[in-house]
């Protein structure tokens, strides 16, 4: 039997959210469930924002080499401004919503995925915060 996940008394909202997962999750209770209603999550989420380029157009995609220059010349934080994300134009509402949806099941079911490890997501993002701040801009991601 799984021990149900535990959290201190100051709730944030990705506790609160945690224990909404506890209390309405019943179908896909198995850690295999869990994993493919991720994976499926993240497979929609990719796709509408694809749909947003080439099915709305509201965005659009130009997607090109981009420029690493290590050298003396060119400190990390002007690469940082040289990177583009290869987007262009704004997500309209229609779209807005539906990536967010997507992104709100993605989140769903990481959460389910912690619940079942025990694991308090404020500690999986603080931990992963300090992880990237102790390399900061050198930690490349």
């Amino acid at each position: 039997m799984r021990k149900e996940i535990t959290m201190p008394d100051n709730n944030s909202e990705l506790q609160d959210f945690q224990v909404f997962i506890s209390t309405v999750l019943i179908r896909n209770k198995s850690i295999l469930d869990q994993t493919t209603k991720l994976q499926d999550a993240c497979t929609h989420l990719c796709r509408n924002i694809s749909k947003a380029s080439t099915t709305c157009g509201c965005i659009t995609i130009n997607a090109s080499k981009q420029p690493y220059f290590i050298n003396d010349e060119v400190s990390l934080g002007e690469l940082r401004t040289l990177l583009s994300s290869h987007v262009n134009g704004k997500l309209c509402p229609s779209c807005e919503e539906l990536i967010s949806k997507e992104m709100g099941r993605v989140l769903f079911y990481l959460g389910a995925i912690a619940n079942t490890f025990n694991i308090p997501l404020d500690k999986v993002l603080e931990d992963e915060k300090y992880r990237t701040s102790l390399l900061g801009e050198y930690s490349l991601r």
